[in-house]
């Protein structure tokens, strides 16, 4: 599956999947551009096991407060609406991977 944009039509995803990558992020934040060509690559490589919602945190800022995110860009994996490990600020693709893999979703 490719990136998902969390909009007010689908945000309860973030909150009602079994399991789902969240990306909070914003618009002007350049760490956070950098990174998205690398989750697109992982959406496309692991389409059948992973989906990657991204939440705007100034669209969702409430959302990003609940689950205490202070630092963009951030991963998450949400389990029915609850946080496991944060990643923050990845420097590499493949301590994503690993970090997936820690969640038991690779």
């Amino acid at each position: 599956m490719s990136l998902i944009t969390v909009t007010k039509d689908n945000v309860n995803e973030v909150t009602e999947s079994a399991a789902v990558v969240v990306e909070f992020w914003a618009p002007w934040c350049g760490y956070c551009k950098r990174l998205a060509p690398v989750l697109k690559q992982l959406a496309q490589t692991y389409e059948k096991d992973l989906d990657i919602l991204q939440v705007n945190i100034d669209d969702f800022e409430a959302l990003a407060e609940e689950y205490g995110i202070e630092t963009i860009p951030t991963l998450v994996v949400m389990r029915q609406g609850k946080a496991g490990k944060l990643l923050i600020a990845p420097q590499a693709k493949t301590l994503i991977i690993d970090w997936l893999k820690e969640e038991n979703l690779l």
